[in-house]
């Protein structure tokens, strides 16, 4: 059996699996279905440490990304994009699909944001949104966001927030933040498919007042149908809720803080490890990595020891993506993967490639 060590999906637990397993209800006929979905949304609301409205759509968290712009971006609004990474940079192809105009702050990949650069061009223009990304999962850095979402919310700007592989493994300022979007595959260590989605009063004021004209990728059909008239806009995906429901209760029975802490020492002992076999990481500074992932550089050759791990140890593990595919090796331990004997394993076996 293979050990998925990747930066997501990640290792599914068997009491995930075995959710998974139950008996499919209806989600547009069947009360009790309702019945549970509003007791899931609670639960995640728990993870969140929010009491801002919750969605839960079908959809990976790319859709999340996707629908949180296309919500409430015209023509020619000017948005602010934050980025040092490949999702950053995503961000700003929604933007101009949507016809708006992005105004961008760029960082290096390998550094973190820099918020006395953001504040140079909140001088200069007047934003109606702005994007980040909390943790860019294919450089392994997390952003420190909460003087920036302060700096932000001082200039009145809504606050689109990807922290797809950083919600329930490490602390995130949903409070502050407008939009919070995760996802299942991450440290909800459940299968890809849903997106989970926080939305404040400012941004639903932001969504009424913008001209819908998408359906699956709007908010608005979810207000409309689930938060004021208990209908679904469409049909649930059913059998992956089930998963999530068994991943919150998980979470719940070990505590949020508890999960914090495992994901912190495990990803100390990554660290540890790697730099005992003396490899190099890709953020300049090791302490602004992620605990939910590992960023190893390893230039040119990070394809071969990716296919090395596999065929000699049964682990597979994430390469970097874009431009940086073959020069950083990436060992996700989110979730269920944050466990201190699957990262030893993991360390090992690049050992063993690397010889």
């Amino acid at each position: 059996m293979e050990l998925l060590m990747t930066a997501g999906p990640t290792e599914i637990s068997p009491r995930v699996r075995a959710a998974m397993n139950k008996e499919i209800q209806s989600p547009d006929f069947d009360e009790k279905f309702k019945v549970f979905y509003k007791k899931l949304i609670q639960k995640t609301k728990k993870i969140y440490r929010t009491d801002k409205d919750l969605l839960i759509l079908g959809g990976e968290a790319i859709l999340g990304l996707e629908a949180a712009v296309s919500s409430i971006i015209d023509k020619n609004n000017q948005v602010l994009c934050i980025t040092n990474g490949f999702f950053g940079d995503g961000f700003i192809d929604f933007v101009e699909m949507r016809g708006g105009k992005p105004t961008t702050v760029k960082h290096p990949y390998d550094q973190p944001i820099n918020i006395e650069k953001v504040k140079e061009s909140l001088e200069k223009n007047n934003f109606k949104a702005a994007t980040i990304v909390h943790c860019e999962t294919p450089t392994g850095i997390l952003n420190e966001i909460d003087e920036l979402l302060n700096l932000l919310r001082e200039n009145n700007i809504t606050t689109i927030v990807d922290a797809v592989s950083s919600l329930a493994g490490t602390p995130v300022p949903t409070d502050k933040i407008d939009i919070c979007i995760g996802g299942s595959q991450k440290c909800f260590s459940t299968p890809p498919g849903l997106t989970t989605i926080t939305v404040s009063q400012k941004a639903w004021r932001e969504i009424e007042k913008h001209k819908q004209d998408t359906y699956y990728t709007s908010l608005k059909p979810w207000k409309d149908m689930w938060l004021e008239n208990n209908q679904f806009p469409y049909s649930n995906l059913v059998t992956n809720l089930y998963a999530l429901n068994e991943s919150t209760d998980m979470i719940l029975e070990e505590g949020i803080n508890n999960v914090f802490k495992r994901h912190r020492k495990t990803h100390k002992t990554c660290i540890e490890l790697c730099k005992n076999l003396n490899l190099d990481f890709y953020p300049k500074k090791p302490e602004t990595m992620s605990p939910t992932v590992t960023a190893i550089k390893i230039e040119g050759k990070a394809k071969k020891i990716q296919k090395t791990v596999r065929k000699q140890n049964k682990i597979l593990l994430s390469t970097g993506l874009g431009e940086l595919q073959n020069d950083i090796i990436r060992i996700g331990h989110m979730g269920y993967n944050a466990d201190i004997n699957k990262v030893r394993k993991t360390v090992e076996a690049i050992e063993k490639a690397l010889k």
